[in-house]
């Protein structure tokens, strides 16, 4: 009697160190539900909505925060030990890391850059320097991406971006003196949708071309994108999560498997551009175009 006792004392106790695990969206509640629900039935993972981020936490509850700003809101909470981004840039996670108190991860939205100006060389013979903007106040490694835009021949000028709709056109106005093409970082904060549309709509009156961070804008009329799922990121979080269960540290910030490219037709048409295939895409890159690898592009 006194072992099945202690047996059941011991079993409590396991639970009771187990924690939970929220999903927090900062004015979107309704969204912060249906991941929730995502990843009840499709990871048998139990996730709660949280809505007050100033409550108390246990060491090992994992808060799952989705997009920039909720992620700096939870970073922001000396009371959250664990915190998981998800449909953040790499380089906006980095920055806003900083201010986490306990372990922060991430699953990044996107692609490297690297393995972007790697794709867009494979098929993009214009020889003037690539303009490549982001937000004045986002740290960005330009030294490493101009490293590798140097090995692939390539000449790359960089635009911080000034705040404020008048002043970001100004900068990207003149970002587009000297080049054809422009590119950037998946940056959140600049690339809201006003910016958006009024630099596309810049870059197409000048007939200059944008390579995009995100599918979104390849749709709004960019020239094409290396991004992943939104099932690829659950995934990824869900690998976090049930690592996390196992050894209570968290994995690495790191991109999802399964990165896609999608190139947008019309302007593929328009400037004449022979893409590679897709055996190429795969074998030299890892990626696969938005219909399949085993598919025609169109």
């Amino acid at each position: 009697m006194k072992r099945i006792i202690l047996i059941l004392i011991s079993c409590l106790s396991f639970a009771s160190v187990q924690g939970q695990t929220y999903v927090y969206h900062e004015g979107r509640e309704t969204v912060a539900h249906v991941l929730a629900l995502n990843f009840e039935s499709n990871f048998d993972l139990s996730v709660s909505v949280l809505r007050d981020v100033k409550r108390p936490f246990d060491p090992d509850d994992v808060v799952m925060a989705v997009g920039l700003s909720s992620f700096k809101t939870v970073c922001e909470q000396p009371n959250i030990p664990n915190v998981i981004a998800v449909f953040v840039g790499e380089e906006e996670f980095y920055s806003a890391a900083e201010s986490c108190i306990g372990q922060a991860s991430a699953v990044f939205s996107g692609a490297p850059v690297a393995l972007r100006l790697q794709v867009l060389n494979s098929f993009w013979e214009g020889r003037s320097p690539i303009a490549f903007i982001y937000s004045k106040a986002l740290p960005v490694q330009t030294e490493v991406i101009r490293v590798e835009a140097e090995r692939l021949g390539r000449e790359v000028n960089f635009v911080a971006v000034e705040e404020g709709r008048a002043a970001s056109l100004r900068s990207l106005s003149s970002a587009l003196e000297e080049s054809d093409l422009v590119m950037s970082v998946y940056d959140s904060e600049l690339f809201d949708s006003q910016f958006s549309k009024d630099a596309i709509r810049l870059m197409f009156q000048k007939k200059k071309l944008f390579s995009a961070h995100s599918l979104q804008l390849v749709k709004a009329g960019a020239l094409f994108a290396l991004y992943s799922s939104t099932s690829r990121k659950l995934e990824a979080v869900a690998d976090q999560l049930q690592s996390f269960e196992q050894s209570s540290r968290l994995l690495p910030p790191a991109y999802p498997a399964g990165l896609q490219v999608v190139f947008n037709p019309y302007l593929i048409r328009m400037y004449g551009l022979v893409l590679p295939t897709d055996a190429f895409l795969l074998s030299e890159f890892g990626v696969c175009p938005e219909s399949g690898c085993e598919e025609p592009l169109y």
